[in-house]
């Protein structure tokens, strides 16, 4: 199930989410004090700033 959840991620290009939600899985006891809301939190903002990362990078390289 995890598998295709990532994979289903990756389609939709939230490649972000899916490396936070990774990590989640990987490392349970981190995270489990942590509400639903605040796990899906973690989530939104790591693929947000992943996409932010990627938006900035080629401006980088230009300098």
């Amino acid at each position: 199930m995890h598998t295709q959840w990532i994979e289903q991620l990756h389609t939709l290009k939230l490649t972000g989410m899916a490396t936070a939600l990774s990590l989640q899985w990987e490392q349970p006891t981190t995270y489990a004090d942590l509400s639903f809301e605040e796990r899906l939190g973690m989530l939104i903002e790591r693929e947000v700033l992943d996409r932010e990362n990627r938006r900035l990078k080629p401006s980088v390289a230009d300098s």
